[in-house]
This record gives structure tokens, sequence and C-alpha cells, in this order.
């Protein structure tokens, strides 16, 4: 028998909990996809996990010698995790509790140190810890409870346990075992005592983990929520004695709490903020779906608190600029009435007025409508795979031009195909020379299309965003006489992020072009111009993990790195953006503690008014800004993003018309955080594509004189 005892209980409802704990600092929107769950030992159900009984041989149990301990839920065994969060920009320690957790030890009376521990089973579906909104993320986006409702833990080894236990007396012991967690499993060693009492065991044991050896932590989620990656899981198990040949229950159904809702001035202040801002993207089927389920009244109540708090922190509805910018069309950002509604519902208990039952509809429509003049999809659906949770593909987009003069662009709209996986898109225009690196880039794998990080990826000269998609978004719609001519053989090349949780369902998302009439080329058309401007992106490792001795953390070797990677274009970028800047490397490979900094005055390329601007960068993203004519009196701050989110990278127009001329100095500046992605091996990081490479890339888009 294996050297284990209720300790291994123990430790198997940690690794359980350390998963959990590391997710579950996530605070941001999510929902179970599931009413019930259903902890079902033996049963035959349609799920990825073995759900088989965590039972040991009874085979193996000497009648004589041998006690029967069973862990069953609700019997007064509890798992916590504890870990340091930063919410809303507050410290806080988060605890996340569970009673559902099952499994057998068996106690060797005549030689305790033999005692064994079976399979420890947790449900994952119950976790709490006191935000609904933070549970179902947790279970739905990192544990997959739906597809993996099980966590198990194998002990291997127990010490500590003498050959005779005292009733009373804690033992101290030391239990190693193997977690699995969906399909990773880990091994982890927990420390605490055990106590044997006339009809029960009970245990008390702790493990301190790092959520990024499971590939659960730690959390960043911009504008909300910040995890440590040190974890620490306790446990408080109880074991009661049963006979030895009694089984473990074949069927354990507990149903999830069914929501009680006070009465509250919904349908008349709340309903309509959710239903003009919220719905359209949070309905079943909607991009936002995943995340959380605005279906119904009950939905929203049921996290009042939650909403509160994401909509308080300005993490939704997804609107980046500070006041420093200028005004935006298009801002999807709350009025202060709409805060103060929400706020003070969730604050007197997110009551109801109207049934929980009641459904939610999408009030907000489009603006701007256009023609639908022509309608252009890729030559073949894309399917992605599971093994990427965030695919970034670029899908090509063929114009027809029977005539052979090219295409005048009025307006333009993205429609998403699958909408539960399109998350968001950036469109380019790409001149037809341009078409034998895409032929190259499309030949890397056998799906439609290419993988691409930044935009549509692509190094050919006279490629430039000409609009951008996120949930929300409105058509582009251009001024009387302006316009984008694509000319004969141009495409529209579009970067689709797609975010697939369980299934990868075929996509041909759909964009739609207005055109100019032949009325209006005859009156004459002006060319919306774009310009792209990439400035220097470098950040070194700390003097903490150069200690290390990572061998990627020394530039050159990063270099070389990348050439092998990219091929040999892709070492030499982080200089010439450096030298185009009029600069030199130590101008930029500085660190405040873990941040990076880089600034770059660049000449305006086009005269005109600004239709849009754009910045760009990855997931090391602190923070943005542009600004024309820096340090002078004309000073005038284009984009301020003071807390980025490469989840929401989008063209934006200015309300008011902005002149700006050919030669005029446009600032751009970007901040990195190295403490915002973890990495298992310590690198420099510098411009480049990969997602663990950054960039400081913008775009201004402007409307030619007349």
């Amino acid at each position: 028998m294996a050297n284990t005892d209720p300790v291994a209980v123990l430790r198997r409802l940690d690794l359980g909990r350390i998963l959990i704990a590391a997710v579950l600092v996530v605070g941001t929107a999510a929902i179970v996809t599931q009413d019930r769950w259903g902890w079902v030992f033996g049963a035959e159900e349609a799920q990825t996990q073995d759900v088989d009984a965590p039972t040991i041989d009874i085979a193996e149990i000497d009648a004589v010698t041998d006690r029967l301990f069973r862990i069953t839920p609700g019997n007064g065994s509890e798992a916590r995790y504890v870990v340091g969060e930063r919410l809303v920009g507050t410290q806080q320690t988060t605890v996340g509790t569970t009673s559902v957790v099952g499994g057998d030890i068996v106690v060797d009376t005549v030689d305790a140190s033999r005692s064994s521990v079976g399979e420890i089973v947790v449900n994952v579906e119950m976790f709490t810890s006191g935000s609904d909104l933070r549970d179902k993320r947790l279970r739905h986006d990192f544990l997959e409870s739906t597809h993996y409702p099980f966590v198990r833990f194998r002990p291997t080894a127990m010490s500590g346990l003498p050959v005779e236990l005292a009733q009373g007396e804690p033992i101290p012991i030391t239990i190693t075992g193997d977690l699995t967690v969906k399909e990773t499993t880990s091994s982890v060693v927990f420390k605490g005592s055990v106590v044997l009492h006339v009809d029960h065991l009970t245990a008390e044991m702790s493990a301190v983990i790092r959520g990024s050896e499971f590939g659960v932590g730690p959390i960043n989620i911009a504008r909300l929520a910040h995890t440590d990656d040190e974890i620490t899981l306790e446990f408080d198990l109880v074991a009661n004695e049963v006979d030895l040949g009694s089984e473990f229950p074949g069927s354990l159904d507990t149903e999830l709490r069914t929501d009680e809702f006070a009465g509250g001035a919904f349908a008349a202040e709340v309903q309509p903020v959710l239903e003009a801002n919220c719905v359209g993207c949070h309905i079943s089927g909607g991009p936002g779906w995943n995340t959380v389920a605005f279906d119904t009244a009950g939905d929203v109540a049921a996290i009042a608190d939650d909403i509160a708090l994401v909509t308080g922190a300005g993490y939704m509805p997804p609107w980046l600029p500070s006041e420093l910018s200028v005004d935006f069309h298009d801002d999807w950002s709350l009025t202060d009435e709409e805060l103060a509604t929400l706020q003070v519902w969730a604050a007197e208990g997110g009551g109801l007025d109207v049934a929980p039952d009641t459904a939610l509809t999408a009030t907000a429509e489009l603006l701007n409508p256009i023609r639908r003049d022509i309608v252009t999809r890729p030559s073949q659906p894309y399917v992605g795979s599971l093994a990427k949770t965030d695919d970034y593909r670029c899908q090509v987009y063929e114009i027809p031009d029977l005539e052979g003069d090219g295409t005048w662009i009025t307006g333009m709209a993205f429609e998403p195909d699958q909408k539960s996986i399109v998350h968001h898109a950036i469109i380019s225009r790409v001149p037809a020379s341009a078409l034998p690196e895409i032929e190259r880039r499309s030949a890397e794998d056998d799906q439609p299309g290419y993988e691409c990080f930044v935009g549509e990826g692509l190094t050919s000269n006279g490629v430039y965003s000409i609009s951008g998609w996120a949930p929300g978004a409105q058509p582009s719609h251009y001024p009387e006489g302006v316009g984008i001519y694509l000319g004969p053989g141009d495409v529209i090349v579009n970067q689709i992020h797609y975010h697939f949780d369980h299934e990868t369902p075929p996509d041909r998302s759909t964009i739609v072009l207005q055109t100019a009439t032949p009325e209006e080329i005859a009156a004459g058309m002006r060319q919306l111009q774009g310009g792209a401007y990439t400035t220097p992106a470098e950040m070194p490792c700390t003097p903490e993990e150069i200690a290390t001795g990572a061998p990627l953390c020394e530039r050159r070797a990063l270099l070389v790195e990348l050439a092998e990677r990219y091929g040999p274009t892709a070492a030499v970028l982080p200089d010439v953006m450096i030298r185009a800047c009029g600069g030199q490397l130590s101008d930029y490979d500085q660190l405040d503690g873990t941040v990076a900094h880089s600034a770059c005055d660049l000449n305006a390329r086009h005269t005109g008014t600004i239709f849009s601007v754009l910045g760009h960068m990855h997931e090391f993203g602190k923070a943005y800004r542009m600004t024309l004519h820096p340090d002078t009196p004309d000073e005038i701050v284009l984009l301020d993003i003071p807390v980025w989110s490469f989840e929401w990278q989008l063209n934006y127009m200015p309300v008011d018309d902005i002149r700006i001329e050919r030669g005029d100095i446009v600032r751009f500046e970007c901040w990195w955080d190295r403490s915002l992605v973890h990495l298992d091996e310590p690198r420099y990081v510098t411009w480049n594509e990969g997602t663990v490479d950054e960039m400081c890339y913008s775009s201004i888009r402007v409307i030619p004189d007349p």
C-alpha cells in the first residue's frame, strides 16, 4: 500500500484549489453554461474526464487490521486558496473555498505508517469566492469545467506517520502527489498534521505553489485584476469512518445555488442602461456571451456587484482613451448618470421588479448603415485549433473589379461569421504588388490565410490599416467626396483575433463595402491617406532575471533567435527603429523597476484633416500616447491610453476637425511592464511579431484638402 494518510486527501484537494486560486482572481465577466453540476462517481456522462469513483480497491483492505475513512461533500471538509490580488488598483487578499471533495483513506491499525490514501476527487464546479462573476469566469474560461469537471489527486509518497497513532494527538506529516487538472499533471508537496479521533480523521494541510507552474497565472487583466503568482493552499479535512464493505455513493447530485432576488428599481432604470450598452455583445450567440451572458434579468441580477465593479473601473464597456485625449466618435463608455444608476442598484441589493426570466433585448442599433455594394469573404472557411486559445489569423478578401479600373470605397463594415469566437479585427489595404508576399506567407500551412501578430504582418510597401472592428463597433462611413481607392488587383487583408474555448467552428467572416456612385466619382474623390509609424521597443531583463543566467537576456543572442524564427530582417528591425528616431540603444534599453519607456518624434507624412488614429502594442503594453506639436503651445494629445489592453485595439475618429501638415512633429510614446506577462524563460524583449516580442506601432489616417 502507498505510504500515505488522510493528509493525502488534503494534498489532493490542494492542488485542485491551486488551479482555482490562480484563476479565481480574475474578476472579469463570465458565466457557467450549465445549470447543474453533477459529481457522479461511476456514472456514464458525456464529458472528457474519467468519472470513476475515487475509492480504494476493497480487495486490498485487510478486514482485520484496516479501518476505512471516507471524505464526502458536506461532511465538514473545506479547501481554501489564498492569493494576493490587486483589484481595481486596491491590494487585497482573495480567499476561495469549497466543501465538495471525496476520497477514501485506509488506516493500518498495526502499523499506521503503512496506511494508504486513494485517489481524491474534487468537483471544480462548486468553488466559491464571494463573487459569482469571478467564480463563473474561473469555471468557464480557465478550468473549463463543462469539459473537465473533476480535479484528481493521486498520492505518491507520505512521511511523518508513526507506527502507532494515538487518538487526539496531531501528527506532523508531509504528502507528495500528482495533481491532474484538465490534461495537465504536476507534483506538489503539502505539509500539515493529521489527528485520529474515535470515529473520524481530521487533517490540516497547506502548500505554496506558483500559478504559472499550472498555466493559470499570474492573472493580469488591464484596468481590473492582477494576481500574484504565489498561491497558498489551505485544507481542513474530515474523513468519517465507514464499514469496510461500503461503497462510495453511486450518484451524488448537488445543484448550484438558486439565486434569490430582492425587489428593486430595475425595469425603468437599470434595464435600459444594460440593453443599450451591454446586451448587444453579451446576448446568447454574441461575441461576449462566452464570457458572461445577459440573456435575462436574473442573469444580470446574480452578478450585480460585479457589474458595478467592472463598469466603475472602466473595464466594461471597453473604452481605453483617457480625458487627455481629444473627443472621439462612437465612445462606448457609460455616462456618469448611467454609472451611478448601476452603482446604486448594486449597492441596494441588485433587486428586480420583473420576473428573473424576463428576456433582455439589445436596443442599440448600428448607426450610419451602409449600402451592400460589395460583399466579400475569404475563399475558404478557417478552422482553428484548441491548441491556440488566442489565434491571430490574416484572411485575404478579393475585391471584384469587372471594369478593371479599381474601386472607390466610401463605407465599410465587418460582419463576423462565428460571433462566439471572433474577438476583434484589424483591416488593411494591400496593393497588388504585395501578393507574392501573401502567397509565401499563406503557404506556411494548409489553412486559408496566414498567422500574423500585428495588423497584416506584411513588409511590402503601400500596406496600411483602413479599418478595425470590435464588438459594438459601427460601420465606417467616410465624408462626402472621400474614400479609399483600391487599384486593380489590390486586396483587403483582415487580421482576425479568434478566441477558442471548447470548439473551433469554421469561420468565413464577411466584409461589406459601400462604393462610390458614378456621379460621386465624376464629381471628384479624395483618397483617404494612411500612414504607419513604427518606433523603438526595447525592454531588457531585470537584474534578478539576468542573475539567473538566462541566455536570451543578452540582446545579441535574442536577435539571433529572432532571425531564426522570422528571417534575417527580424534581427535588424530593432536597430532600424532606433536609427529612424535619431537615437541610440542606450536611449531605450533602460528599466524603471520593471517598466520600459520609448519616446520618438517623427514627421507627419500627410497634409489634411485627421480622420482616425490608432496605437498598437502587445501584451507587455502598459500605456500609450500620441501627441501632435509636443512641447509647444499648440500641443494636442491625439490619443492617450493610460492603461493599455491588448484585447481592444481600435481606430479612433476625432469629433473635431484637427489639422495636420506634412512635416508636423508627432511624438509617439509607449510604456511596457515586464510584470504583466509571465515568461518561463526570461528574455530581452524588442520589436518583432511574436506574442513575447513587442511593438510601438501607430497609424494616422488623413483626409486630404479639397
